[in-house]
C-alpha cells in the first residue's frame, strides 16, 4: 500500500456536528470525527451565521453520502483532520467559494494542491458579497452616495446572447485614479439613459449610489450559471444621481 492510499479514507457520512465537523464511518465500519481542514466556518461569533453554515454543510453531506477523506493527520482516537471530497470535488473548497467559510491561512499549506483555489475562492466570495460576506458588503454599500471623476464609456449591448447582454452593462466609468477602476453605471429617475449616452467619451464627475443586483431562479429564466448553481446577478452597479462634464 503506497503513501497516497494511506492518506485516503473511503467513508459514509453519519451526520454533521457543526460548520466544519462531520461524523462518518470508514469502510470497515469504524466511526471517525472529521474536522474539515484549511477552513473556518465563520469569522464571526454571530450564532445565526454559524447556523446557516452548518445547515449548508448538511445539505452538501446528507447521511449515507459516500465521500473520500484526504487525511491531513492520521486517525487518532477516532478523530482526524482532512479534506472531504464528494463526487471528486472538495467540500472544504466549495464552502469557501460560496462564502460559507473563510480560509484558515496558518494551516492552508495542509491543502497544498488547492492553495491558490482557496485564496481565489475567498476573494471572489468577498467581492460578490456571498454568504457570511453579504452583511459586511451590504453595510459598506447600503445608502452610501459617492462621487467619482473619470471618463464615461458607452458600449452598445450586443444583440446576441452574452454575459454582458444578460447583465445589461452598457455604461462604464474609467475612474481618474491610479488603478483606473471600471465602474458599471446605471440610469436613474434623475439621470436618464439618453443623458448618460450623451456623455460618451467625456470626462465627467458623477454622484452615484450602489445598487445590488437580482438573481432570477434558474428554472424560470435562461441565465449564466455560477459555480454554486445560482444565476448570475443582473442590474448590479452604481445608479447615477447627478452628472456634469469636466472641462
Amino acid at each position: 500500500m503506497d503513501l497516497l492510499e494511506l492518506m485516503l479514507v473511503l467513508a459514509t457520512v453519519v451526520g454533521v456536528v457543526d460548520g466544519n465537523t462531520i461524523l462518518v464511518k470508514d469502510n470497515t465500519g469504524q466511526p471517525i470525527t472529521v474536522k474539515l481542514a484549511c477552513i473556518n466556518p465563520s469569522k464571526t461569533t454571530n450564532r445565526q451565521v454559524n447556523l446557516v453554515t452548518t445547515q449548508r454543510l448538511k445539505q452538501l453531506l446528507p447521511p449515507q453520502s459516500s465521500i473520500v477523506i484526504k487525511n491531513i493527520e492520521p486517525v487518532n482516537n477516532g478523530r482526524t483532520l482532512g479534506e472531504v471530497f464528494l463526487d471528486n470535488r472538495s467540500v472544504n473548497l466549495l464552502l469557501v467559494q460560496e462564502g460559507n467559510a473563510v480560509v484558515d491561512k496558518p494551516s492552508l499549506s495542509n491543502c497544498y494542491e488547492n492553495q491558490i483555489q482557496y485564496l481565489i475562492g475567498e476573494a471572489n466570495a468577498k467581492n460578490k458579497g456571498l454568504g457570511l460576506w453579504q452583511q459586511s458588503k451590504k453595510s459598506m454599500n447600503e445608502s452610501k452616495t459617492s462621487t467619482w471623476r473619470g471618463k464615461l464609456i458607452y458600449e452598445e449591448i450586443p444583440p446576441v446572447m452574452s454575459t454582458r447582454a444578460y447583465e445589461g452593462n452598457e455604461f462604464f466609468l474609467i475612474t481618474n485614479s491610479p488603478k483606473q477602476n471600471r465602474l458599471v453605471l446605471r440610469p436613474s429617475i434623475r439621470v436618464s439613459h439618453s443623458q448618460l449616452q450623451s456623455f460618451n467619451n467625456q470626462q465627467v464627475e458623477i454622484t452615484a449610489v450602489h445598487v445590488a443586483g437580482t438573481r432570477p431562479a434558474p428554472n424560470e429564466s435562461a441565465c449564466p450559471i455560477e459555480f454554486n448553481g445560482q444565476c448570475m446577478p443582473q442590474g448590479e452597479g452604481y445608479q447615477v444621481l447627478s452628472i456634469v462634464q469636466l472641462k
